[in-house]
């Protein structure tokens, strides 16, 4: 049973807990003071979990007979890369399922998403192309699963895809793999957030759902939160949301005066063009949905992708 909130797995060192290699931490306090607020954490150290302590002996990612392994800087007889791909898989099973995101520490040879530094055979340096040994076994295992460093969540738009994704899984964690009706609810309710990556995503995922049945429910489900998914990792523009918005106001059409219409458009034309952020139509639109209510309308997350307490549209 999934909790309340999404509860999401995060470096160990990014809570605070001085867990790396020379005893330090490297706490994020966007983490640790606001997100903290609205998710429930599950600290994870890898490298501990592969039997390291604390200090340990540096590790990096080296090319060994034409593969990457997880190896000592100094010690080159050390090679963690079995034990992290056993922590990794340990870690996907227990997880599976349970949570809906990862936060992980840049330049980790363990936890690192993208860009770590991975050396030749001779020790010399061969570039930032690597990924590190645990993210790279537990997304294979966990594809499903957001992953974004601790860094990157100072970016607004990436921050507001992983959080997007990460309620949406959440969501989709809390309906029950026999719910039929809630399947179809789903898909309906996040039209818009799908439409903002375009048309042919929200239309694609239909299929899928159209004409599902008790008997082809597991299969339909499977294939539908795979591409969901993946759809969602695309980060959206402002002239994607300045159609998705446009969209939203075809719903009014009849119930607006022509200078609300108006106000809307004009602001409308100031998101696209950078002036005010999404936050700042999107007020508007839920000001007059409430006056007008629409119960399409209202049953949709693009609206409220996550807690408002977040207020992070307001830097999109």
């Amino acid at each position: 049973m999934q909790p309340p909130r999404p509860r999401v797995a995060v470096s160990a060192c990014i809570l605070g807990q001085p867990v790396r290699y020379d005893g330090g931490h490297k706490r994020d306090r966007f983490v640790t003071d606001r997100l903290a607020r609205e998710l429930e954490f599950v600290p994870v150290c890898p490298e501990l979990e592969a039997g390291l302590g604390v200090p340990r002996s540096p590790i990096h990612l080296r090319r060994r007979n034409g593969e990457i392994r997880l190896v000592g800087s100094r010690d080159h007889s050390l090679d963690l890369t079995g034990r992290m791909r056993e922590v990794a898989a340990r870690r996907a099973d227990e997880f599976d399922g349970r949570i809906c995101g990862l936060i992980v520490q840049r330049n980790s040879p363990s936890c690192g998403m993208e860009r770590v530094a991975v050396a030749n055979e001779d020790g010399t340096a061969a570039g930032r192309t690597g990924t590190g040994m645990f993210v790279h076994h537990f997304r294979t295992r966990c594809p499903l699963v957001p992953i974004e460093e601790a860094g990157r969540l100072n970016d607004p738009v990436l921050r507001e895809n992983f959080l997007e994704r990460v309620w949406c899984l959440h969501r989709w964690y809390r309906l029950g793999a026999d719910d039929l009706a809630g399947f179809i609810r789903f898909h309906a309710a996040h039209k818009l957030l799908l439409m903002a990556r375009g048309s042919d995503a929200y239309t694609g995922l239909g299929r899928i759902v159209s004409g599902v049945t008790r008997e082809t429910l597991a299969e339909r489900r499977g294939r539908y939160i795979r591409r969901f998914m993946e759809v969602l990792s695309k980060r959206v523009s402002r002239a994607q949301h300045y159609n998705v918005l446009q969209h939203i106001l075809g719903h009014f059409r009849r119930r607006l005066a022509p200078a609300d219409r108006r106000e809307l458009l004009d602001l409308f034309g100031s998101y696209r063009s950078a002036e005010v952020p999404l936050a700042a139509p999107l007020t508007l639109l839920r000001h007059h949905l409430r006056r007008n209510p629409d119960p399409w309308l209202d049953q949709q997350y693009y609206f409220r992708p996550y807690p408002d307490a977040l207020a992070l549209r307001a830097a999109v």
